[in-house]
């Protein structure tokens, strides 16, 4: 199904305009709902605090603003939180980071549902074309811009996010959409949920999605289908007001069609080839909460995830098990929290045409403990908080994470904040242990000596990028500073960062100049066939090594305005640097210097009780990916007319045209496609 651009413009111009009967005004629209104020955040703190009063840049995005917004994923949903570098490769593929540069394999975020963690240690990335959550049963997502180490553990360096979803007393009854257009053969939901006696509720559901590719490729014609089926449960007690629980679990299958680059061959060159990825996704939590007194609860979580994939030259299977116990109590003008965790990984990763594991870490145990205390220096107006992680992984043993923030209220209506905080990037095995095949290097780039032969000067030596379990842990120092204030009809959200980074990954490169010598020498005896084939045994090693620096500095503000109930608004800009420091015959390994800024504004308006128009729209300027730049309207006209029913239309990457958005190409395994404008239509009913 294809649509004309000029079609487009004139359907969402002239459809707001229909006559409806029924009205949106359960929906709520005030400002601090917008801005997150009055939201209750637990990824901060790891405990309940109002987000306006969190010491550290946060970002809630509303389940109000991810229903009306007409998402399709997560990755589209986090589009519209500002200060994040979201990157669309094709139709299935994302890069998403914050603070720093997005690649499809490494984003340093720690990404979790309901607290449980997604990490992935091969690779350090989360596969977010699997990432399948119902959107319509997402509470609210909670966006750290910033180190998350202390309370989450390794692997938060850049920031958090927290998706959480609803209860499900929440979610009784029916629910079913379904959505088609011109980039979607068919998307669709349907979920049921009750009551449990008089002390529990469940909801069950399922999902299955058939998408098309897209338009225009780079190298090769696009092949980015997406076929994906998904079915979950869960469960919640409430026995007393002293203890609660809940019980969860999902299975998602994954067909999903990708262009790569690879090495597959004799040429050493990286080959463009089409293929598809197979995965099946699977995960059970269990959450126990106890309420011990007024001023004392605790809280045991444990969980299991299961992640297979197989695809053209790679199949990996990854299974972790977690358990974390929290302790949070009271005591005067003291908030006192105290954590233990334990995760299991299981890894299995079988030897490629490209890729070889070094072995010897099929299981991989992480532990450890946290701590942390807020004090009451002033009464309502000036807190204090300092806390540490220590923790134990077996790749590079003992880590600590501290941490100390300070916050102000010098008014109701404002918050000062400042932090100081030490974060920890455990390698990935990708980066410890393994060894891959990478895009050849010519004899004249690695050679000193030219010989005028082609065939020699233009040859592609075979060149490895290997890994080193020698490389460290990256530690990074951030400066934070922040300031809120709420007014009756608008907000502001300012903060500011400057990060320092040690032992960052690079690249050093090892010719290895002495294996030429009797290349040259037959050269010089005139034997120029077996010069070349004597080519075909040499090899170029890139190793990586942590003895970099990195410094990244910028901030984000965000000003929301409402001046009538039934219109809210939201505009944000974000600046950050990104600059290595090297030494020589290195080069980085992710992102290189760079400077991005982000300009976007939201709209949320409401109008003949039964219509509400939800847009936005993003500025990208960045030198970080290797594209132009461009600006993005996403629109979505929501139409309530029957009380349990609903319609909606779509229109997204308005402006844009096609275009480009990760222009990384050297990535082994990457391969993107333009991405395209493109316009959906849903309906929905609730019974």
């Amino acid at each position: 199904m294809k649509l004309s651009p000029a079609l487009l413009y004139l359907f969402m111009l002239i459809s707001p305009w229909v006559v409806a009967e029924e009205s949106l005004s359960d929906l709520d629209l005030d400002l601090d709902s917008l801005m997150a104020m009055d939201v209750q955040v637990t990824s901060a703190m790891k405990r309940t605090q109002s987000a306006f009063e969190t010491a550290s840049s946060i970002y809630v995005l509303t389940k109000e603003q991810i229903t009306r917004s007409g998402v399709t994923s997560v990755p589209e949903a986090l589009k519209m939180v500002p200060g994040l570098a979201v990157r669309q490769l094709d139709n299935n593929q994302w890069a998403i980071s914050s603070r720093g540069v997005a690649s499809r394999f490494s984003s340093k975020l720690l990404v979790m549902i309901d607290g449980q963690s997604l990490y992935t240690p091969e690779f350090a990335a989360v596969y977010w074309e699997t990432l399948n959550v119902p959107l319509y049963d997402i509470e609210r997502i909670e966006i750290i811009r910033g180190q998350g180490g202390l309370l989450w553990g390794s692997n938060a360096t850049n920031g958090v996010i927290n998706i959480i979803t609803k209860n499900s007393i929440d979610t009784r009854g029916l629910y079913a959409d379904v959505s088609s257009g011109s980039q979607l053969n068919v998307d669709t939901n349907l979920r049921y949920g009750g009551d449990i006696g008089n002390n529990g509720s469940f909801r069950v559901y399922g999902h299955v999605k058939d998408g098309q590719t897209s338009d225009k490729g780079i190298k090769m014609a696009p092949a980015d289908f997406t076929e994906q089926q998904s079915a979950g449960v869960r469960f919640d007690f409430t026995p007393n007001d002293q203890w609660s629980g809940l019980i969860q679990g999902d299975i998602t299958q994954s067909t999903l069609g990708q262009n790569f680059n690879g090495v597959v061959d004799s040429s050493n060159r990286n080959i463009s080839f089409t293929g598809s990825l197979d995965r099946t996704d699977a995960r059970i939590m269990a959450r126990l909460e106890n309420r011990i007194s007024p001023s004392a609860n605790q809280m045991l979580q444990t969980s299991w995830l299961k992640q297979s994939g197989e695809q053209t030259y790679i199949q990996e299977e990854f299974e972790s098990f977690d358990l974390d116990y929290q302790i949070n109590f009271l005591y005067q003008d003291l908030q006192f929290d105290w954590g233990l965790n334990y995760r299991y990984n299981a890894i299995s990763f079988a030897q490629s045409t490209f890729i070889q594991s070094g072995g010897g870490f099929d299981n991989l145990h992480q532990y450890g403990t946290l701590a942390q205390a807020q004090y009451n220096v002033i009464a309502d107006k000036l807190d204090f908080i300092v806390g540490v992680k220590v923790d134990h992984n077996d790749l590079t043993g003992w880590e600590s994470q501290p941490l100390a923030r300070l916050v102000w209220k010098p008014q109701n209506n404002q918050v000062v904040w400042l932090s100081v905080s030490k974060s920890v990037l455990v390698p990935s095995l990708l980066m410890f242990n393994d060894n891959y095949i990478i895009d050849g290097q010519r004899v004249e780039e690695v050679s000193p000596i030219t010989t005028g032969i082609p065939e020699i000067d233009r040859y592609y030596i075979r060149t490895y990028l290997n890994g080193n379990n020698k490389v460290k842990s990256e530690k990074s120092v951030s400066y934070e500073m922040g300031y809120r204030l709420s007014d009756t009809t608008w907000a502001l959200d300012l903060s500011v960062y400057h990060t320092d980074t040690d032992n960052v990954a690079v690249i050093e490169i090892d010719p290895n100049i002495d294996q030429f010598i009797p290349v040259f020498t037959m050269l010089q005896a005139g034997q120029i066939d077996a010069a070349v084939q004597a080519l075909t045994t040499t090899s170029i090693n890139f190793n990586l090594v942590s003895n970099a620096g990195l410094t990244t500095e910028g901030g984000d503000v965000v000003l929301s305005w409402q001046p009538v109930d039934n219109f809210t608004a939201e505009v944000g800009y974000s600046y950050n640097t990104f600059n290595y420091d090297l030494v020589d015959n290195t080069f980085p390994a992710i992102g290189y210097d760079s400077t991005s800024r982000q300009l976007f504004t939201k709209a949320d308006i409401h109008f003949f009780e039964q219509h509400n128009i939800f847009a936005s729209l993003r500025v990208e300027n960045s030198d970080a990916y290797r594209t132009d730049n461009y600006t993005a309207l996403d629109i979505t006209w929501n139409w309530a007319f029957q009380p349990n029913w609903a319609f909606a239309i779509m229109g997204k990457n308005l402006f844009a045209g096609t275009h480009l958005e990760y222009g990384n190409h050297g990535e082994t395994y990457t391969q993107s496609t333009f991405i395209d404008e493109s316009v959906t239509f849903k309906i929905t009913a609730k019974f």
